[in-house]
């Protein structure tokens, strides 16, 4: 088994793959440094990042190798992770105002491959040497186990204080009319049944907090959130585990990622059919 960071010698690629090498050092994991051979490329550039991360790697006992590819881009990484026992592909992108449309990170995110899928969207370089909070936003207590696992995995990885970050999607009227002791009640009621995630984080000796927002826009809630508190990254489920898609016309990971105030992970779990 081994994690992959793709590699096209741009600033993001490479705070990409130092999350890479964090989540690879933790379960004792190779970390494969993979590029794809393009007639545009600056190989002097994409050489220089990875000597970069290779000597990073080295602080962390983790072994590395370098893997280049040609054709097209999206095809040869996904035959080469069919061919090779993945465990997660780190994948940065770089940020339009429509999402990340027609970047390698939002072609691989639409296929099928044999290994989950981690697309970064960096907001602040330096945030990744002081990674001590992270947050997890998800809707009332709709939460994959997949998802659950890669940022407890990350919480981990950096000795992070972890939140999870409730959102109870209710209009004008209801929240009007809802008193304290029913609201008490209702986060109570999710604090249960997020209760085995709970005791992982604390097998796994991860500090962590549970919060709730009681909102009718909840993108907004969780900026507003992310702005008034101080986190270095957030996970986000992909547009397969999205939690936030049934209320908004708009893709919400694009609002996210496009006015993010941190880095963020929006993480795909692997196809299992």
């Amino acid at each position: 088994m081994k994690i992959i960071a793709a590699m096209n010698g741009l600033v993001s690629s490479d705070v990409a793959a130092l999350y890479a090498l964090r989540y690879a050092a933790l379960f004792d994991y190779p970390l494969c440094l993979l590029h794809v051979l393009s007639p545009s490329d600056r190989r002097e550039e994409v050489e220089l990042s990875m000597s970069t991360a290779e000597e990073a790697a080295s602080h962390y006992g983790v072994k590395t190798e370098r893997v280049f590819l040609s054709g097209e881009p999206t095809e040869a990484i996904r035959k080469y992770l069919a061919a090779t026992r993945t465990d997660t592909l780190f994948c940065s992108t770089r940020m339009h105002r429509r999402f990340f449309q027609d970047s390698l990170s939002e072609k691989l995110s639409r296929l099928s491959l044999h290994a989950n899928l981690a697309v970064v969207r960096v907001a602040h370089v330096n945030a990744v040497f002081a990674t001590e909070n992270i947050i997890l936003p998800i809707r009332e207590d709709r939460l994959s186990a997949q998802k659950f696992a890669f940022f407890s995995s990350m919480a981990k990885a950096f000795a992070a204080e972890a939140e999870i970050y409730s959102i109870h999607p209710t209009n004008r009227r209801r929240l009007a009319a809802m008193d304290t002791h029913t609201a008490r009640m209702l986060f109570q009621k999710i604090n249960t049944r997020l209760s085995h995630y709970a005791n992982t984080l604390r097998l796994l000796n991860v500090p962590f907090t549970i919060k709730h927002a009681l909102t009718g826009r909840e993108i907004d809630q969780i900026l507003h959130h992310l702005a008034r508190h101080d986190f270095q990254l957030m996970i986000i489920g992909g547009r397969r585990l999205s939690q936030f898609s049934e209320l908004f016309r708009e893709n919400p990971m694009e609002r996210l990622f496009w006015h993010t105030p941190v880095n963020t992970i929006a993480f795909y779990a692997r196809d299992r059919k």
